[in-house]
């Protein structure tokens, strides 16, 4: 199976064959990747080299925390990418946008209000996680329809902490 991989402005083809081998653009690859008991991090080894991965799903991409860095990357199988292409874009980024918690923590801050206005990449929650801050953001620019949490709240995985019109 062929994936279309989008970091920044840059597209790699990553293929995942019958028998579990991998080709990062064409050029077979070593891969391991093991997840945590609560599926918050990743252990990703690259021919050889480690790296620890935290992975948020956002709206249209996926944003990924990896050596101190932050990336926003889309992954979408071949047949995908090439029907994009031919209408020009991915989607309208519209309609109702749920932010749910990826893992159990405790609301350290909600700086926004239900009916405010927000940017794309704007702060709308802060959730603190086994002792680390997780800042999420707005994928697009919207209007704050509800939100459902205060802080100082303790939320469990998935829980839904607002929507985004």
């Amino acid at each position: 199976m062929k994936y279309v991989v989008t970091a920044g402005e840059e597209n790699f083809v990553i293929t995942i064959d019958g028998n579990g081998g991998v080709l990062i653009g064409g050029e077979p690859v070593a891969v391991d990747l093991q997840t945590s008991l609560d599926g918050t991090l990743y252990s990703l080894l690259v021919d050889g080299r480690s790296y620890a991965l935290r992975l948020q799903p956002m709206e249209d991409c996926y944003r990924i925390q990896v050596t101190g860095e932050t990336h926003d990357i889309s992954i979408v199988d071949e047949r995908t990418h090439r029907l994009a292409g031919l209408r020009g874009s991915t989607g309208a980024g519209t309609g109702e946008f749920v932010l749910r918690a990826p893992m159990p923590g405790v609301i350290v801050d909600v700086p926004i209000r239900e009916g405010e206005t927000v940017e794309k990449g704007q702060t709308l929650v802060v959730l603190e996680s086994m002792k680390m801050h997780n800042e999420f953001n707005a994928p697009r620019a919207g209007t704050i329809h509800r939100v459902r949490i205060s802080r100082g709240q303790a939320v469990e995985k998935n829980a839904v902490m607002l929507t985004l019109a």
